[in-house]
């Protein structure tokens, strides 16, 4: 006899949802397999799936499945470890869980399962190493984009665009006709989108060695143009105050009802950007670019994506890292691309059609080769202050100078404390 596959537990605050197995049905004692997951995924049909055919292949095994905010995984992972009750795989960055000390190094089972770096994306690899060391395995990839609404920008624009550079995209922002209710786009507080105009721009956040050491340059010059040029968007009225990171539906939705003209965000979106509907626009209305560039021939954006990797003192590492396995495998990748937006992260499967037959997708796939982890993530309290310097800039507090010159000072501090 086989249990119903999910059951809902409230435990500390959070939803656990826990697959049954007969092993549980017959009234022994499973080895329980604990995992945390961020909310969207861990509701995702493909992972619940691989899930129950996990379990069915490991007899007397059961999977729970903590589903947290994606921005709240570390703190979930940290209260296992640190009430000697680890979680035995997690869904985050698993480059910045080493940098916290909270997941452990994992060469030896890629070479056991035979892995290689050059099978996935290079981006994605760096995802998941820290100081020489891996310490997990790419999930998903994602790179963040210009979408635009092409008949919207001609319909109200008396001259065609180049939106591939810095000027030209200003321009045409300038130039748009669109009424009270119309915005070119929306600005976002989100500091991985400010990160991607950064980058584009020519600016940097943090550079880091290879023993993970930081060089902080939130003054660049660089920086302070990007983080100027969305500031003068709001402040002239090319798009309304800015959304919240966890208002994000909002923007697509403002997009997708023609309200923007453009959006910027990764290929999440997609699915639901292009969902039929009397109030939404068709595919064929929308082209996939490249961010606006400093300098069009050396592309640069911001990596998107998340890994899995296993926590310090997991019980269960060597089945975790199976499921790991399971959950990255090349046919989960693709129905993760059509079930839910999300890129994979290995050069091969990247060849099926259906990138290939997509010229939106196939638009993603183009900037994965330029996209950059955001390493300042690995530095969560200098992460936390650059936040708050970019909501004093978006909301005209304080200049993109003074704001970026403050978490500076805030950054060096720290490090100097850190002994850096």
């Amino acid at each position: 006899m086989r249990c119903a596959p999910w059951i809902a537990l409230a435990v500390a605050g959070a939803v656990l949802t826990v697959s049954g197995c007969s092993a549980v049905a017959a009234g022994q004692n499973p080895t329980v397999l604990r995992v945390v997951l961020a909310d969207d995924w861990a509701s995702a049909p493909v992972v619940s799936d691989v899930i129950s055919d996990f379990e069915a292949e490991h007899p007397g095994v059961t999977v729970a499945v903590q589903a947290a905010p994606f921005s709240q995984v570390p703190e979930v992972v940290g209260g296992g470890i640190d009430l000697g009750e680890p979680h035995d795989l997690a869904h985050w960055h698993a480059f910045a869980a080493a940098a916290a000390d909270l997941a452990e190094p994992l060469d030896d089972l890629w070479d056991e399962a035979g892995l290689r770096d050059d099978e996935f994306l290079p981006g994605a690899a760096a995802g998941v190493t820290w100081g020489g060391q891996r310490y997990g395995v790419p999930l998903d990839t994602n790179a963040l984009v210009l979408m635009v609404n092409d008949q919207l920008l001609h319909e109200n624009l008396d001259h065609e665009p180049s939106l591939a550079t810095i000027e030209g995209f200003r321009d045409a922002v300038d130039g748009l006709s669109l009424g009270d209710d119309g915005y070119a786009l929306a600005v976002s507080s989100s500091s991985w989108v400010a990160y991607g105009w950064i980058v584009a721009h020519g600016g940097s956040l943090v550079s880091v060695d290879g023993s993970g050491a930081p060089t902080f340059t939130f003054d660049d010059p660089a920086t302070l143009d990007a983080l100027e040029l969305l500031a003068a968007l709001v402040r002239e009225e090319h798009a309304p105050r800015p959304f919240a990171p966890d208002l994000a539906g909002e923007t697509v939705q403002a997009f997708s009802s023609g309200t923007n003209v453009m959006h910027t965000s990764g290929s999440w979106d997609l699915p639901r950007t292009w969902r039929t509907s009397a109030t939404s626009i068709a595919s064929t209305d929308v082209s996939v670019r490249p961010l606006p560039q400093t300098d069009p021939d050396r592309p640069r954006t911001v990596l998107g994506g998340s890994s899995l990797f296993v926590p310090e003192g997991a019980e269960h590492r060597d089945l975790a890292f199976e499921l790991m396995l399971r959950l990255t495998a090349d046919e989960v990748a693709l129905r993760l691309v059509a079930e839910e937006g999300r890129l994979p992260v290995r050069t091969r499967v990247l060849a099926d059609e259906v990138f290939t037959t997509s010229p939106d997708l196939a638009a993603f796939v183009q900037q994965l080769d330029h996209a950059e982890v955001m390493e300042l993530i690995a530095f969560p309290e200098v992460a936390a202050a650059f936040r708050e310097g970019l909501e004093a800039v978006l909301s005209e507090r304080r200049s993109a100078e003074d704001a970026m010159g403050e978490v500076q000072r805030y950054a060096d501090d720290w490090l100097a404390e850190a002994g850096g």
